[in-house]
């Protein structure tokens, strides 16, 4: 066999079982798209048909229910009707080349409250869900004995469904803190029966459906699953423990193991948080390898060819898998095999993705979307740029993110594209961000946007303070103000002592502060990786908060990780707490349940309060007769994602 040229290892073929899959990246679920019938959409087939384009050599489709509306919007395949759409999506994705699997799943006592219509979820146990230790889901009553059979031979007709319908491969969920991992735990299965206390008995009820599916689909049918190699609490399953479930799934007949790791309450270590390293559960990966012939796929915040590539041919795992990385960049298996790692649009692990959805209520997989990669969930109008019909001069006054991607879109169209940026960098306020602790990930799309933008030559015009007068000399046919925002200052008695900065100001280097007693005003996420940052240089910090939660703004994931590690750093965090005045010693809070008045001391007060749009340029143009589009946070601040797609979307437009 003739060996790929850049990465040998990623792009060998595989086996699992039977199966043959023509490279070993695995698309591991992220998104799904269904109806809010539960059917196959076409969003969903575009979708996934553009993951399958992209080079993946298998696809895993999550959250397909053999029991209803596990979420609100889950694909379903507890009925013959479904079939048809599945098959659809089937064909879709083999025309490419992939192979796709159906992962089945129940969720059991982390079941979407907005999906069980006043009834109460089932597990093992009635053991409480506090998901990430904060937010308490309902108390679940424990399925009884008939119920379970019942959910047996429910697996086992969703996977004869999901046979007839094409797929290539069945996944259970066993992992991930979902029902069947909630017998196997034994912090979660305090049960006296069969199913329960013993390894044996924790293991009857997946081991049963593993058979149950085997006999409906043919032993010859691949079939994976996945197992929790770590919960991350105490009492439950370790990796002193997972090996051993793992050799019981080889000789039940399993085909091949996904490894994940985290239940509800340990979530982040689910997700992978942005701070933690690439291949951060390499350990856990050996211990089950060691003691498995079948193969193996692994994930933890992989996201570089030459790591991947270095896991496969060290022998520590057999297949790559693969969501958020497929997910800002369907293409990253076309672009590996071709040895160009430097278009990678890499994943920055923010987690909107889920975040996102599941904060609206419409369940992980139903709306996803990507901050780095506009195209996710519009594949139909987004993922292949169409050239533009006539070549404009094209002027984006503003190089943040919002303004890159307008200017990426626009050059790959046909136009003729320059930015001017005030500053002697592009990157805008991506470049602070990325300087709080454990955020270092998110400047891998700075570097993305200014490598694809000197690929396009777009013209780059740093240290100019755009006026009317510039934008008149340049003679541009569009203008796009990508102005940003900069710093909002609350006015509070004594605002105008010496002894205040921003946010942006400590985190753009322009001061530094160390052994010293800092305070600041505003307890959002910028506000709490503020303090970090400073609590990491032997400051002494204290975050005064108005509301009665800390970094309430930000994706609950990443927030799990800050707020532990402002646990760590003795930081003291003031919440339902108002600043009343600031003076040259501290400030003066009141607290907003007693209204009691107390003094903060401090040495330096340091806003974090949000920030306020500038558009004093696009204003100004609005009278010039000139087109003009506004994108980003000169609209309103928020986010990256808002910032990609806004400058995508009008790129695309002009």
């Amino acid at each position: 066999m003739r060996s790929h040229r850049y990465f040998p290892n990623i792009f060998q073929p595989g086996h699992i079982g039977k199966l043959k899959i023509k490279n070993r990246i695995v698309m591991l679920p992220a998104a799904q798209f269904a109806s809010a019938n539960g059917e196959v959409t076409d969003r969903t087939i575009e979708h996934f048909t553009e993951i399958a384009r992209g080079g993946a050599g298998l696809i895993i489709v999550g959250l397909v229910s053999p029991f209803g509306f596990i979420i609100p919007n889950p694909l379903l395949l507890d009925s013959d009707r479904f079939i048809f759409g599945h098959y659809r999506l089937t064909e879709a994705v083999h025309a490419y080349g992939a192979k796709i699997g159906a992962q089945l799943n129940h969720l059991g006592r982390w079941q979407p409250v907005s999906s069980l219509e006043g009834r109460q979820p089932v597990s093992s146990s009635p053991v409480p869900c506090m998901f990430l230790g904060e937010y308490p889901l309902p108390v679940p009553r424990a399925l009884e004995r008939h119920e379970i059979y019942e959910f047996i031979d429910k697996f086992a007709e969703a996977a004869e469904r999901a046979y007839r319908a094409g797929y290539d491969l069945i996944q259970i969920q066993g992992g991930a803190g979902s029902l069947l991992n909630q017998f196997i735990s034994p912090y979660l299965n305090k049960r006296t029966d069969e199913f329960g206390e013993s390894l044996e008995n924790r293991m009857r009820f997946p081991l049963a459906v593993i058979r149950a599916i085997k006999d409906t689909v043919g032993r010859g049918f691949p079939v994976s699953f996945r197992l929790c190699a770590e919960e991350f609490v105490d009492g439950g399953i370790s990796i002193r423990d997972s090996p051993a479930i793992a050799k019981i799934l080889e000789e039940a007949g399993i085909d091949e193991i996904n490894i994940v790791t985290g239940i509800s309450e340990t979530f982040d270590r689910y997700l992978d948080m942005m701070r933690l390293e690439e291949g951060w559960r390499l350990d856990l990966w050996q211990a089950i390898k060691r003691v498995v012939t079948v193969p193996v796929s692994v994930c933890g915040g992989l996201r570089h060819p030459e790591f991947c590539e270095r896991i496969l041919a060290e022998r520590r795992a057999d297949f790559i898998s693969l969501a958020g990385a497929l997910l800002a960049d369907p293409d990253w298996p076309l672009k590996a095999s071709e040895g160009k790692v430097e278009d990678i649009r890499m994943c920055i692990s923010c987690r909107e993705c889920i975040g996102r959805s599941r904060r609206r209520g419409w369940g992980a997989a139903s709306d996803v979307k990507c901050s780095v990669n506009a195209s996710v969930g519009r594949e139909r109008e987004f993922a292949r740029i169409k050239p533009a019909v006539t070549e404009k001069k094209v002027m984006i006054v503003g190089g943040g993110v919002a303004g890159m991607e307008a200017a990426r879109v626009a050059a790959l169209r046909g136009h003729k594209v320059a930015i001017y940026e005030k500053s002697k960098q592009l990157g805008g306020q991506i470049r602070i961000a990325g300087k709080a602790p454990g955020k270092e990930k998110i400047l891998w799309f700075n570097e993305y946007l200014t490598t694809q933008l000197g690929k396009l030559e777009v013209k780059i015009e740093s240290g100019v303070d755009v006026s009317i007068d510039v934008i008149d000399a340049a003679k541009p046919d569009v203008v796009i103000v990508a102005t940003g925002a900069e710093p909002a200052i609350p006015d509070i008695p004594g605002i105008d002592w010496e002894n205040m900065v921003t946010a942006w100001d400590v985190l753009s280097g322009k001061i530094e502060v160390a052994n010293q007693e800092i305070i600041v005003i505003g307890g959002g996420m910028v506000g709490c990786e503020t303090a970090e940052f400073m609590a990491k240089r032997d400051n002494k910090v204290t975050v005064v908060e108005m509301k009665p939660t800390m970094a309430s703004d930000m994706e609950p994931n990443n927030r799990a990780g800050l707020m532990e590690s402002l646990r760590d750093a003795k930081v003291n965090m003031l919440t339902d707490t108002e600043i009343v005045e600031i003076t040259k010693d501290g400030v003066i809070g009141k607290s907003r349940d007693t209204a009691k008045q107390h003094i903060v001391k401090g040495d330096l007060v340091v806003f974090a309060v949000g920030a306020k749009p500038q558009r004093d340029l696009a204003d100004a143009l609005e009278e010039k007769g000139i087109e003009v589009h506004t994108v980003g946070d000169c609209n309103e601040p928020r986010g990256i994602m808002n910032a990609v797609y806004e400058g995508s979307l009008v790129a695309r437009s002009i």
